[in-house]
C-alpha cells in the first residue's frame, strides 16, 4: 500500500509526498520505491525503484552491517520525545559516510527539527497532527550551534561567524 499521504519536509523547508512505499503484510514487493526493515534487508536486490531502510530504535547502527551503497534513504523511527537513540543512529550513518537521504519520522515536532537536522537528517515526516507550516519555522530557530556537529563539523566561533 502507498505511503504516499505523508508530506515530507526538507531541510531547507521544501515539501514533497512520499513515494516510498512498504512489503505488505502479505510478504507482496511492490513496484517502484521501497522501504524495507533489516528483517527484509536481503529483499533489496529485487526492489525496481529507489531503495530505504527503516530502522527503528532497536536497530542500532553498531550492531548490525548496514548496506549504506545500496541505500537511497535510511529512515530512523523516533518512538517517543524521550527516546534519543535516534540521534546517535544518525551520527553514526554520517560517520559510516552515508550520504543519501536520511529521516526522521515517528515523534517529529517543530521544537526537534533544528537538533535533527544538526546530526544529519535532511528529511522529516511529522507527527500526525503536527502544522507543517508551523514546524518550517523550526529549522530556522537558531542560526547555529554552539558545538560541532554532523552537519557542521566546525563550531560557530571555530568557523569564524
Amino acid at each position: 500500500m502507498p505511503n504516499n499521504t505523508n508530506t515530507v519536509l526538507t531541510t531547507t523547508g521544501d515539501t514533497f509526498l512520499d513515494t516510498f512505499q512498504r512489503i505488505g503484510e502479505d510478504g507482496v514487493l511492490p513496484a517502484g520505491d521501497v522501504v524495507v526493515t533489516l528483517a527484509q534487508v536481503d529483499r533489496l536486490s529485487e526492489i525496481s525503484g529507489k531503495k530505504g531502510l527503516l530502522l527503528t530504535e532497536v536497530d542500532s547502527p553498531e550492531s548490525v552491517k548496514l548496506p549504506l551503497d545500496q541505500l537511497d534513504l535510511i529512515e530512523i523511527r523516533f518512538p517517543a520525545f524521550a527516546d534519543g537513540r535516534g540521534y546517535s543512529f544518525a551520527t553514526l550513518i554520517r560517520r559510516l559516510g552515508f550520504k543519501g537521504e536520511l529521516r526522521a519520522t515517528g515523534d517529529v515536532f517543530k521544537d526537534v527539527l533544528f537538533y535533527l537536522k544538526r546530526v544529519g537528517f535532511n528529511s522529516f515526516i511529522l507527527k500526525q497532527g503536527k502544522d507543517l507550516d508551523e514546524a518550517k519555522g523550526g529549522l530556522q530557530d537558531f542560526t547555529a550551534g554552539y558545538q560541532a556537529s554532523t552537519a557542521e563539523p566546525k563550531t560557530h566561533y571555530q568557523a569564524g561567524g
